[in-house]
């Protein structure tokens, strides 16, 4: 599996938007994602259409030509973390009602009321 998501991992402020980011990185080719995070905490990705573009601008990283708002960025793949094995998934619940489940049947409800405002009398 070819590798497209590129983690940056210097040379972005708090200020550092997503657009001059995405911008910067499609010098290179199609970006299909770019997702800034909670700044300060997390870290940029970069997501291209194909690997031989991601690896181009992986290897601009690397060699410090990428410049963004007069700093250089560097980073790196995006670490892989793979998906839990099947046994780990969670499995839909059955048993437990939801709100959509529980607003559906006090609609259900409502509606074999009778619709007259006149009250019955017997």
């Amino acid at each position: 599996m070819e590798r497209t998501a590129i983690e940056i991992t210097g040379g972005t402020t708090e200020w550092t938007s997503r657009l001059s980011l995405k911008k910067a990185m499609e010098r290179f080719g199609e970006v299909i994602g770019c997702h800034i995070g909670n700044r300060g905490v997390d870290k940029p990705v970069v997501r291209y259409v194909s690997g031989e573009v991601a690896q181009t601008a992986h290897q601009a990283l690397r060699k410090g030509e990428i410049v963004l708002d007069g700093m250089i960025l560097e980073g790196d793949w995006k670490p892989d973390r793979g998906r839990p094995p099947p046994e780990m998934r969670k499995e839909p619940r059955e048993a437990e009602m939801t709100s959509r489940d529980f607003l559906t049947g006090m609609r259900a409800r409502r509606d074999r009321r009778s619709r007259s405002r006149r009250r019955r009398r017997d």
